[in-house]
C-alpha cells in the first residue's frame, strides 16, 4: 500500500486524525518536547492506536506506583457510589453534582498526542502525558469536592445496616481521596498539606471494615432436618466476617426449603429449592434470595436428600453470599 493511500486511510478512519507522515519529534526527543520538569510522559506502541494508548497509560501508572488494575477497580467502585448517590440524594448538592470519572486517563489528568503510524515496522505510537501543574489543580479540586461529599454521606442516619452501607460507600470515596493525595505528592510538595486529611480518610476506611462486626444476623430455616442448612448459612456468614447467631439477631434471615420427590425403578429423585429473606426487627423486608436446583437422585431416599442438601450448601457458599455481600456494598 502506498504512502498516499495510507495517509488517506489515516485521515478518515473512525473520523480521527492520525499523524502518518514524518516522525513526530516526541518519538526521539520526548524530553525536549515534554520536559520532566513540567510533564510526566510515557510512550506506547501497538499494532493499533488503542493498543498504543493502553501501553502508554500503563507507563504513566508506573510513575504513580500503582497498577492499572488497581486504579480501574478504584474507579469502578467510585463511579458506582457516585451513580447511586445521584439517584438517591438529589437534594444533597455535593453528591448530586458529583461527576463520574469516565476513564483512567481522566482520573490521572492525562492527555494523548495524535497517534503516529510507522509504516516501516507497521506499529502505532502515541505519547500519554500529564501536565504537572494542571493535574495538581485537578487533584486539589477533586479532593475538596469529594471531602464535601464524604462529610455529607457521613451525616446520614439509620439503623446499623444502613450505617454500614453508608460506611462502605464512604470508604470508596475516601480511597479516591487518598489516591489523589498520593498522586498530588508525586507531582508537587502540595501533597504534604493533606496529612490530616489522609489520616481522616484512612480512619474512615478502617471504620468501614470494623463496623461489620456490629451487625448481628440470625437464621431460621423451615423444612430443614436437624438444622443442617441453618448451620451452613450461619457458617457462611461468619466466614465472611459477620456476627451470626441462632436467635435474637438484629436482622433475621428466614427461609424455606422445598423438595419434591420423584420415584422411579432406578431410585429417588429430588427437585429442591430455597427461599431466603432478610428482615429487620421492625419486619421490613430488606433482601431476598431464591434458587431452584437441578434434580438430584440416588438409589434410596436418604441418599437422594443428602445429595440435594449438599447442592444447597454449595450454592450458599458460592452464590448466596456473593449476592448478600453485594447488597451490603461489599
Amino acid at each position: 500500500m502506498g504512502k498516499n493511500m495510507m495517509l488517506i486511510l489515516g485521515l478518515v478512519t473512525g473520523l480521527r486524525v492520525f499523524a502518518v507522515g514524518p516522525e513526530p519529534r516526541w518519538v526521539r526527543f520526548r524530553e525536549q518536547e515534554y520536559p520532566d520538569s513540567r510533564f510526566i510522559s510515557a510512550m506506547g506502541m501497538g499494532t493499533g492506536d488503542e493498543e498504543a494508548k493502553n501501553a502508554a497509560m500503563k507507563g504513566l501508572s508506573l510513575y504513580f506506583k500503582s497498577t492499572v488494575s488497581v486504579q480501574q477497580e478504584l474507579l469502578d467502585r467510585y463511579n458506582e457510589v457516585v451513580s447511586g448517590s445521584q439517584k438517591q440524594a438529589v437534594k444533597q448538592t455535593a453528591m448530586s453534582n458529583q461527576v463520574r470519572i469516565a476513564s483512567q486517563a481522566e482520573f490521572l489528568g492525562a492527555h494523548f498526542t495524535s497517534p503516529w503510524y510507522n509504516d516501516q515496522n507497521r506499529n502505532w505510537y502515541v505519547l500519554a502525558y500529564i501536565n504537572k501543574q494542571e493535574a495538581a489543580e485537578l487533584y486539589q479540586n477533586r479532593i475538596a469536592t469529594n471531602l464535601t461529599m464524604l462529610e455529607t454521606m457521613l451525616k446520614e442516619t439509620g439503623d446499623p445496616l444502613q450505617q454500614y452501607q453508608t460506611f462502605k460507600r464512604a470508604a470508596s470515596i475516601a480511597q479516591c481521596i487518598e489516591a489523589d493525595i498520593l498522586g498530588l505528592g508525586e507531582l508537587s510538595d502540595a501533597g504534604t498539606e493533606y496529612r490530616e486529611t489522609l489520616e481522616y480518610t484512612r480512619n474512615i476506611m478502617a471504620d468501614s471494615r470494623t463496623f461489620r462486626s456490629k451487625l448481628r444476623f440470625s437464621a431460621a430455616i423451615e423444612a430443614d432436618p436437624q438444622g443442617r442448612i441453618q448451620r451452613k448459612l450461619l457458617d457462611v456468614l461468619e466466614k465472611s466476617g459477620y456476627v451470626a447467631v441462632r436467635n435474637q439477631g438484629d436482622y433475621a434471615i428466614t427461609g424455606e426449603i422445598s423438595c419434591n420427590e420423584e420415584h422411579f425403578p432406578a431410585g429417588v429423585f429430588i427437585h429442591s429449592g430455597i427461599t431466603l429473606q432478610l428482615s429487620s426487627k421492625a419486619g421490613d423486608l430488606l433482601f431476598s434470595y431464591t434458587k431452584n436446583y437441578e434434580r438430584q437422585g440416588a438409589r434410596n431416599r436418604d441418599m437422594a436428600y443428602t445429595i440435594a442438601f449438599r447442592e444447597i450448601e454449595k450454592d450458599l457458599e458460592a452464590n448466596f453470599i456473593h449476592e448478600f455481600n453485594a447488597f451490603l456494598g461489599d
